[in-house]
């Protein structure tokens, strides 16, 4: 193949697997584990079904992120923790809030705080500040900090496998690359 198409083609082709196909899988892996862990257990953790999807947006973005865009400042694993548990605590209050705020003035002042503490502790993570629409808007209370954290947890460790998996692969590259040549 290297005769027909030169190094260049061979050098796009690792390029691509590196940079856009493991990744993409990756991604899917975990947004596919996140919702099969929280299929399981569905039971035990009762939450507003509406809510379910806003909360799977938000994962799926930050799985986007996380792996198909790894040098971006927000793809950081304790940035990303900080972000998801800011908006939580801070969606938890909207929650709280709701009876006396309103579902429009309480959604406005929930994420006008998310934006606020995102920024304030350096953890800005955009899709994080969806959380606050989902305890606001969504009427999700404790059980939504249970989501959250149960997401938090799949995904970081699940970035952390696969970014082994993908040190050894990158290694195995690197070494049929170095015979080859």
């Amino acid at each position: 193949m290297t005769a027909l198409y030169g190094t260049d083609f061979k050098a796009r082709s690792e390029r691509y697997v590196k940079k856009t196909l493991i990744p993409s899988i990756l991604m899917g892996i975990t947004i596919s584990a996140l919702s099969a862990l929280l299929y399981l257990l569905r039971n035990e953790l009762v939450i507003i079904s509406e809510s379910k999807f806003l909360i799977f947006a938000s994962f799926g973005s930050t799985a986007f992120i996380m792996f198909l865009m790894p040098s971006s400042p927000s793809a950081g694993i304790v940035r990303f923790v900080k972000s998801y548990t800011i908006a939580a605590v801070i969606g938890l209050f909207g929650f709280y809030a709701y009876p006396v705020l309103g579902t429009f003035f309480d959604l406005g002042i929930v994420e006008t705080l998310i934006a606020l503490a995102l920024v304030s502790a350096r953890a800005m993570h955009p899709p994080a500040a969806a959380i606050g629409i989902v305890f606001a808007v969504g009427r999700v209370g404790l059980y939504g900090v249970a989501v959250i954290a149960l997401g938090i947890l799949t995904i970081v460790v699940l970035r952390i496998i696969l970014d082994k998996i993908v040190l050894v692969t990158e290694e195995e590259l690197s070494k049929n690359h170095k015979k080859a040549a």
